[in-house]
């Protein structure tokens, strides 16, 4: 049996969980390493303030003064007295006093262990900081060091006479054991806390990843319900109106995924949040289609495709609003079809809207399908926005009554012969305070016009069968 393919989001949990595991132990490691110096500084410093502190407390002069017959002597007791109250008072293995014997060798002066003592001038372990306290300055080892009394990590603090020149050296040892001790107990304490740190992480993204992923499945479920009325919603008007049915709208790629999408349950075999992307991706699409169509048909005339009273109204909102901020510049035409009436008498409706979409066709042509509106029956206005003559617009209805006569001669259906009444204004600034005003205008141009048209034809009395 195959092994079942992990999810996606358990994927990104195990992911995040490696992540975190990674970044604790880099973490840990740091803060080890951290731990460390810090602790070793630390000790050092616990160490120098001991071999400084008990070579303040010796007279340097007294100190200078001792040699191989000072055993015994009132200056060698005291000397031992003041390093083993040192000895006796503080957690440290040994403390004597060194000579710089010249060459970088060094020997003891005095050494208070009672057990083990190192005898006057028996050499001293060479090491950098035993040789930098010669000079002057206190120094810690910074590796252990080894003798006949074990390893050690050792300070040195140099004790000054009256006239300020090193009379000798104070050395205090702490046992490497127990100065490793410290480190490794401190260090364990570390690698606890991120051990726990690690496990407390990994449940709390367990935790919240479970409750992200329950919450991700009822969000899914209620995203698929919503898609499947979405795509109920689109197949009845699909069905009704001519809309274009849900997979019309997709590329290829959308078209695959949504098939797929279409065939899976509940708990799908992909990553449910990479599902729920897909699932927004597609009904946003969808819904963004819908909602497009159904403003357009709230604005668009169904029978000529051009804009509809709504949208007309919504354009005369628009150039008042700039008549009165003093931006606007625009033209406008005014197209009535002639004899209208008639044709739906004498040869009924179907015929009579065969002349209002050619109308629209034939302005359209013109001016452009975007400018046109359809407010009545056989009324039509194109809106021109843009700086526009009079010589301009007698130029377009030039071009405009040759198309229609080259309609008339080529392309019409029908044995009436179309035709139409226009008008046309242009926006003075100066004079017009509304586009009620520059309409005025353009319709009346568009009566004179129509009767021309009459007067031409000699039928005045349809003039009054067009009026509105």
């Amino acid at each position: 049996m195959k092994t079942r393919k992990l999810r996606q989001s358990a994927k990104y949990t195990i992911i995040i969980s490696i992540f975190l595991l990674a970044m604790n132990f880099i973490l840990g490691y740091v803060l080890i390493q951290q731990s460390k110096a810090a602790m070793t500084i630390l000790m050092n410093e616990r160490m120098l303030d001991v071999a400084n502190t008990a070579a303040a407390s010796l007279d340097g002069d007294l100190l200078a003064t001792i040699d191989e017959n000072s055993i015994d002597s009132d200056a060698y007791n005291e000397i031992v007295e003041d390093l083993r109250l040192f000895l006796n008072n503080i957690d440290l293995e040994y403390i004597y006093t060194v000579k710089d014997m010249g060459d970088r060798h060094f020997g003891f002066i005095i050494d208070p262990d009672p057990d083990d003592p190192g005898l006057y001038g028996e050499e001293v372990a060479y090491t950098d900081a035993l040789y930098k306290a010669s000079l002057g300055t206190p120094g810690v080892d910074s590796e252990a060091f080894v003798d006949r009394w074990g390893t050690f990590y050792s300070a040195y603090s140099p004790v000054f006479d009256s006239n300020g020149n090193v009379a000798g050296i104070v050395g205090v040892d702490f046992n490497a054991k127990w100065y490793e001790r410290q480190i490794k107990q401190y260090t364990i304490s570390i690698i606890i806390v991120s051990v726990l740190s690690l496990f407390i992480g990994a449940i709390i993204v367990i935790l919240i990843t479970t409750q992200v992923r329950k919450r991700l499945n009822i969000v899914y479920d209620e995203l698929s319900s919503l898609a499947e009325d979405v795509e109920h919603l689109s197949k009845e008007v699909s069905s009704n109106s001519g809309y274009g049915s849900t997979t019309d709208n997709l590329t290829n790629d959308e078209l695959e995924l949504y098939n797929q999408s279409s065939k899976k349950k509940k708990h799908l075999t992909k990553d449910a949040i990479g599902d729920l992307g897909d699932k927004i991706n597609l009904m946003h699409k969808e819904m963004t289609h819908y909602i497009s169509y159904v403003q357009e048909q709230a604005y668009t005339d169904s029978m000529t495709g051009v804009g509809n009273k709504t949208a007309y109204l919504d354009m005369v909102k628009r150039l008042n609003h700039k008549i009165s901020k003093g931006s606007a510049s625009f033209a406008i035409v005014v197209f009535d079809v002639n004899g209208l009436k008639s044709v739906n008498d004498n040869f009924g409706h179907e015929y009579g809207d065969m002349i209002i979409s050619d109308t629209a066709l034939i302005i359209k042509r013109t001016f452009g399908n975007a400018n046109v509106f359809r407010i009545g029956g056989d009324e039509f206005i194109t809106v021109m926005e843009g700086h526009y003559t009079d010589k301009y617009i007698i130029e377009l209805f030039k071009e405009l009554d040759n198309d229609l006569a080259s309609f008339n001669a080529n392309e019409k259906t029908y044995e009436m012969t179309l035709s139409f009444s226009k008008g046309a204004s242009v926006f003075r600034p100066e004079s017009d305070s509304d586009y009620q005003s520059v309409f005025k205008r353009a319709d009346d141009a568009m009566y004179a016009n129509k009767g021309q048209y009459y007067r031409q034809f000699g039928d005045r009395r349809r003039r009054s069968d067009d009026n509105r």
